[in-house]
């Protein structure tokens, strides 16, 4: 089968599962029909000038192969699209369609939309290319097609693209086209422009002896100064003492990662038995993991970068999962014994990922010399046996510093949970570990010369010290931003460059703190009103049509209860405001009656960080405030 072939059955697999997947999103029946795949030039794309007004999705390709990619929409169909999933009145709808007007809420209900299409995608090439390819949103914008100069690079440039198109349609509305235009350089099926044209230049690069003696003499004094203005190499702390404090660092997050995932899935979570090596690909797929297990990927950014992981067996991905939204016992058992990670269960436990990825960043952020966050991305499934050693997938050879710890939990027997990065994102690179050298023979060794070294470990540094606590008044660095919502494969949500910046740019709020209550009717705060105010906490009162973005200006926000007379879309798409108002989130509680697991996970989606069932005592009401919201110091 030829490239192109090959291209085509995987975005025609991706649109097969378009209309379901943003059906569920919009609690919607869509189908998609008329698919179109094909290999066009951007004239030709933009060549009917009876093409409507278009809401352009910039995307992003990142793995093997990486660029900009973009999805195109009329924006009649992206104001319905956003409309019905924020719940708006159809004649609103209907005007803003006709209208061809996609701003505020519409804008940012119709991101997520976009967000679903490029998981459906990134998911397509997962399960069937060859190459790793993910599909990430950025940035919507409007494009008018008879404004477009062929030749030019805006909206983007000349060159052979990848199409795939399919109308779309919610019941016997069609809403025009959407289609995904990909540079076919991404999907290798044509040379590199840029690569051909260096090549073609090469003869013409010579240059005149003249031209070669100027530069040189006039470059000389530059040169021999250079070395006086390099700047000085940044010392690295001994290969001990970082890994001392690496150490003591994972020790407090594997702690904490009990805490909040046991939180999260209500359940009494212990995790402990940790395990701090130094390790390498080979080692690590011989001695650690040897189970088809699912593959969580975790960028580091800030201070140093790189990409570490986080290994689950498929069995315990079923059982985290499937409590989350709590399947009945008997079913999680079926799905755990046939292996079956998909739907409901795999988005789950895409949520307890980010847990994760938030606890390593808050105990980082908190105790680690450097500037360190970690940001869950994408998740796949590996087989150890079928790796290839010498193979860049799923990484590199090299040094890792490994994390392991078990987990402990009523009623099922897990196993080992591994979290590894690459060494020299902990400093750890000076020094060539012994199971680097020796693999197999010495991960035991290595292993039992880490737990022999334990207690010393466990002896932590001071307040003020090199990995130590801060000092009493001393102001530890914030909390990481709460990620804006942008779903990817396996749920997980991530904060754009964008979003971060206008957060770090908002005026500190002068109002004084409150707690904020979002109901159907205002009425419905009342319970929560008298119980707050009696914990001294002062409240504002808003309906789930109101704005909230005055309020993040004004006041800082302790914490949120959305209070929903019915479980459903109204207060979900009120959870969707709350993404846009600019601000760093606080813990938002949905309260409501009558869950099922369906709503919980779409609660847990749209960034609740416990449910509360409705009717609810003042006790239970109390409980909650207690626990997650803190005053104002």
């Amino acid at each position: 089968m030829d490239q192109l072939a090959i291209i085509d059955v995987v975005c025609k697999s991706a649109v097969g599962n378009l209309a379901s997947e943003i059906g569920v999103l919009l609690g919607q029946e869509l189908t998609c029909s008329d698919i179109q795949l094909n290999l066009i030039t951007k004239e030709n794309l933009f060549s009917d000038l009876e093409r409507k007004k278009t809401a352009l999705t910039r995307m992003t390709v990142e793995g093997d192969r990486e660029g900009d990619c973009y999805l195109l929409t009329p924006i009649s169909s992206a104001a319905i699209l956003g409309g019905t999933l924020i719940m708006l009145p159809e004649d609103v709808i209907e005007e803003s369609a006709q209208s061809e007007k996609l701003d505020g809420e519409l804008d940012d209900a119709f991101g997520e939309v976009a967000n679903i299409i490029a998981g459906v995608f990134t998911q397509a090439f997962v399960d069937k290319y060859s190459k790793n390819l993910r599909f990430i949103k950025k940035t919507v914008e409007e494009l008018i097609p008879t404004k477009i100069d062929p030749v030019s690079d805006a909206p983007f440039p000349a060159g052979n693209y990848h199409v795939t198109s399919c109308q779309l349609n919610i019941g016997e509305k069609n809403l025009g086209p959407v289609e995904l235009v990909v540079p076919a350089t991404i999907f290798e099926l044509e040379e590199d422009p840029a690569e051909a044209q260096e090549g073609d230049a090469a003869p013409e690069a010579e240059v005149t002896p003249e031209a070669e003696v100027t530069p040189e003499a006039e470059a000389t004094p530059e040169a021999e100064a250079a070395p006086e203005a390099a700047p000085v190499a940044e010392k690295k702390p001994a290969f001990a003492d970082a890994k001392k404090v690496t150490d003591v660092v994972f020790k407090t997050v594997i702690d904490q990662v009990g805490e909040e995932v046991g939180a999260l899935l209500g359940q009494s979570l212990k995790c402990d038995d940790a395990k701090l090596v130094m390790t390498s690909k080979s080692d690590f797929f011989s001695n650690h993991c040897m189970e088809k297990s699912i593959l969580t990927h975790m960028k580091v950014t800030g201070d140093r970068e790189g990409l570490g992981y986080m290994i689950t067996q498929i069995p315990d991905a079923v059982v985290l999962g499937g409590t989350l939204i709590m399947l009945p016992e008997d079913q999680i058992q079926e799905q755990k014994q046939k292996g079956q990670f998909d739907g409901d269960v795999e988005d789950a436990f895409g949520e307890i990922a980010n847990i994760l990825s938030g606890s390593l960043t808050q105990v980082f952020l908190d105790r680690y010399p450097k500037q360190l966050r970690f940001i869950k991305t994408e998740a796949e499934t590996i087989v150890p046996t079928k790796i290839d050693m010498a193979a860049e997938q799923p990484f590199p050879e090299g040094n890792y510093y490994l994390a392991s710890f078990s987990i402990d939990m009523e009623g099922h027997e897990l196993n080992r949970i591994l979290l590894i990065f690459p060494a020299e994102v902990f400093d750890l690179d000076e020094e060539q570990p012994t199971a680097t050298q020796d693999p197999a023979p010495t991960s035991e060794k290595a292993a039992t010369a880490t737990s022999s070294e334990s207690p010393q470990a466990s002896d932590e540094p001071a307040p003020g010290e090199w990995g130590g606590p801060p000092s009493p008044g001393t102001e530890s660095d914030a909390s990481p931003n709460k990620e804006t919502l942008s779903t990817t494969t396996d749920g997980s949500k991530t904060t754009t460059p964008a979003t971060e910046a206008k957060q770090q740019a908002a005026p500190e709020p002068t109002g004084p703190p409150i707690v904020l209550l979002i109901g159907n009717q205002k009425t419905d705060a009342d319970p929560f009103i008298e119980i707050l105010s009696t914990a001294d906490y002062e409240s504002q009162v808003l309906t789930f049509q109101e704005e909230v973005k005055e309020l993040f200006q004004q006041h800082k926000i302790l914490g949120i209860f959305l209070i929903m007379e019915e479980v459903g879309e109204k207060g979900f798409a009120s959870a969707i405001k709350l993404q846009s108002a600019g601000r760093p989130l606080p813990p938002i509680i949905f309260a409501g009656p009558e869950w099922t697991r369906s709503a919980v996970l779409k609660a847990v989606k749209y960034g609740a960080k416990d449910i509360l069932v409705m009717p609810a005592s003042s006790d239970e009401i109390q409980d909650k405030i207690t626990q997650h919201f803190k005053k104002a110091s």
